[in-house]
């Protein structure tokens, strides 16, 4: 007999993560695991920080991890929340600031381990294989800073999983949707002189939300990283995926969660091994018989732009479709300048290319041959791709009426 079925939810934009991130939080019964780049002390994650705080004083298990120094340095990242300060008066406090936060979760009984680690430090009481694991990142790293965990992973209960390219602040997710006809700078400061709530520089972004045995493995690498960058080792609990996972997958009413044939995680860490979820994107462009799209707000890593090249050229009735942030909302000079290099060679092979108007795209989404669709936090840049930069992590969905 089949095992139980993994269900998903694609979750486009903040007024759809938002609230479902809060449903799933509020309703946990047993755990809370986050993994996040950056959680900014605004007021979404303020709003997240105290869902989780009631859980944890309810009893419920709860660990994060987030990079602290890296959150402190966000606008160097082009996150835009200086700007959000300026467009919005009730914002009275640094939200790059995360300490008061990661205090008063702590005070809560969350185990908050920071991210920005030493990476030379051996750990002790882990297992053999992950002691291997910490020899392969610790003998590939040269300089502890340039190296984050970029991956974006909630789950709940063992048995919700959340993974994609939000990072948890108020560009990212929100309560009320943006105009999509409307440019974010004037929708915000129309929202602020009109005193609606929400003057916010919102972004264009997703979440996938998983149901299902997928979610061990969500679990597992969650697990991984939080022992290794020194939290407190725990045991993983075995979910019964053949009872409630029906009842969950549905229980955001119209957001609808479909079941998928098959669902696989692959990630990449930091070491000398080939990028698996470069090759990922390579295989899947190489086999690639009718159809490419690619939604990336970072996508020029050469070998990603060689392969899409070489599959136009071998195969001219094959459709790509690459749609990217547009000049006017990225406030990422380098990365613009090194995508829009990359125009005349996709230009040049018919490769349709498309600039995401009015609003910063930040979403991190592939589709090939309208049955297979990636679904993480990888960019299509060095640091994503190169063998030894960043921790990522993406979800391999086979199912043809998802990915359409």
């Amino acid at each position: 007999m089949p095992g139980p079925s993994n269900y998903a939810t694609l979750l486009v934009n903040g007024d759809q993560m938002l609230p479902a991130l809060l449903r799933d939080i509020r309703a946990a019964q047993s755990s809370i695991h986050v993994s996040m780049f950056l959680w900014f002390r605004d007021q979404v994650g303020e709003e997240i920080s105290a869902a989780v705080i009631e859980r944890a004083r309810a009893g419920v298990s709860v660990r994060v991890l987030l990079n602290v120094q890296k959150t402190a340095m966000g606008d160097p990242f082009s996150t835009g929340e200086k700007a959000n300060l300026k467009l919005d008066p009730s914002m009275n406090k640094d939200p790059h600031d995360v300490k008061p936060m990661c205090e008063a979760l702590q005070q809560a009984g969350v185990q908050v381990v920071d991210t920005n680690i030493d990476y030379d430090h051996v750990p002790g009481h882990v297992s053999a294989r992950l002691r291997s694991i910490s020899a392969q990142i610790r003998g590939a790293i040269a300089i502890d800073d340039l190296h984050v965990d970029h991956r974006k992973i909630i789950t709940i209960d063992g048995r919700i999983g959340y993974c994609g390219g939000a990072n948890i602040g108020v560009q990212y997710m929100y309560h009320e949707p943006f105009d999509p006809d409307v440019d974010a700078r004037l929708e915000a400061e129309t929202r602020q002189r009109s005193g609606e709530g929400e003057p916010w520089l919102k972004w264009h972004d997703s979440l996938t939300r998983f149901v299902g045995p997928i979610v061990d493995d969500l679990e597992q690498h969650f697990h991984e990283r939080f022992v290794l960058d020194g939290g407190q080792e725990y045991k993983l609990e075995p979910t019964d995926h053949a009872t409630q996972t029906l009842e969950l997958a549905s229980s955001l009413g119209e957001l609808r969660a479909l079941p998928i044939a098959s669902a696989q995680v692959f990630c990449n860490e930091p070491n000398d091994r080939p990028n698996p979820v470069r090759e990922l994107y390579l295989r899947l462009i190489r086999e690639a018989q009718r159809s490419i799209f690619i939604e990336n707000p970072y996508l020029y890593h050469p070998g990603l732009v060689d392969a899409l090249c070489e599959a136009k050229r071998a195969r001219p009735e094959l459709q790509i479709t690459l749609v990217l942030p547009a000049k006017t909302w990225n406030d990422n000079a380098f990365a613009l300048d090194a995508q829009q290099h990359e125009y005349p060679r996709y230009l040049e092979h018919d490769i349709e290319v498309y600039e995401y108007q009015g609003h910063f795209n930040h979403l991190k989404l592939a589709v090939f041959d309208e049955r297979w669709s990636i679904h993480g936090s990888t960019n299509g840049n060095f640091r994503s791709l190169e063998d030894d930069k960043d921790f990522e992590l993406v979800v391999l969905v086979d199912d043809e009426p998802f990915a359409r």
